[in-house]
């Protein structure tokens, strides 16, 4: 649901929606700010869409990476009120069902779980108006200094931008993803288990994505990890994303590069590491370079 100014000023200070970025306006996000210090509270919602489908056309639960990223957050923001900037070093999330079909609205409920000087933990879940759990995430979260006048300035130009009808595609596109390897319509070859990493898909730049502090959002990041795993499987039809963990090493900018290795490749679990770092031209220059996310994603035989 969108509300006009005037609802948005008719609605209780707790369920008022939060000023959005654009990357929460592709992903469909609405934002609420938590009153209450370590508080379960509703501080977002997700509605699902065209922008919730992966690269084989299924609704995905990495969809729900950004709205669960800002709530998470919010949450450790009411318990420190002081700390209004802080980014994500972590993030866990276990998908506990099938994502919905399109046109669901689902609610994020998140509280603080432990807070100190540096920043915290929290704990939020993914629901339906029936209290359906889709997804359980985790973060852990580090205070920062307020981004520069300039930054601020393009993430609100961004921000008002219109959502037209090329933004309703799904999850690789908004993401710009390209490469990697797309398998045929009878795959079923298992992946091969390697100690060592290979060149995976890579992610054109988009200020789009952006964080106030300049930097890829972390619900971006953690989306581009899940989309880059499941292409390191070419019978990957034939598993669902049972988890994903997601440790943010560095801000992230420019175009990005993925590499994956395939660290177990049994009949019923999956699991494949990510590292995603800079892209541009050079691909073979990968190896050698520096990452900003390392991500370990675990896939389950489709029920």
């Amino acid at each position: 649901m969108t509300y006009s100014t005037s609802q948005i000023t008719a609605l209780p200070l707790a369920a008022r929606p939060h000023l959005l970025g654009r990357t929460e306006q592709l992903m469909r996000v609405q934002l609420f700010e938590a009153q209450q210090q370590g508080a379960l509270e509703r501080t977002g919602t997700l509605r699902t869409g065209p922008w919730s489908r992966d690269t084989e056309g299924r609704p995905s639960g990495l969809s729900a990476a950004v709205v669960l990223d800002n709530t998470l957050a919010r949450a450790i923001r009411a318990a420190a009120p002081g700390r209004d900037w802080i980014v994500t070093t972590e993030l866990q999330l276990n998908f506990s069902l099938p994502f919905p079909a399109e046109e669901t609205v689902l609610d994020s409920w998140a509280s603080a779980a432990a807070v100190d000087s540096l920043g915290g933990m929290a704990q939020a879940t993914l629901e339906d108006a029936e209290g359906t759990v889709y997804v359980h995430a985790t973060g852990w979260f580090q205070g920062v200094g307020p981004s520069s006048s300039a930054t601020a300035d393009q993430y609100r130009r961004l921000a008002s931008l219109p959502l037209g009808p090329e933004t309703e595609v799904p999850l690789a596109s908004l993401m710009g993803m390209h490469g990697g390897t797309v398998p045929d319509e009878d795959a079923d070859e298992r992946p091969s288990v390697t100690d060592h990493f290979q060149d995976g898909p890579q992610f054109a730049e988009n200020d789009e994505l952006m964080n106030p502090q300049g930097a890829v959002h972390g619900g971006a990041l953690t989306i581009m990890s899940g989309l880059a795993a499941q292409q390191a499987m070419p019978d990957r039809t034939e598993f669902d994303l049972q988890s994903l963990r997601v440790l943010f090493l560095r801000p992230a900018g420019g175009p990005i590069a993925a590499r994956t290795r395939v660290r177990h490749a049994g009949r019923s679990l999956r699991i494949v590491d990510v590292e995603l770092v800079a892209g541009g031209s050079g691909v073979g220059h990968l190896a050698q370079t520096k990452p900003f996310v390392q991500a370990a994603a675990v896939f389950r035989a489709v029920r």
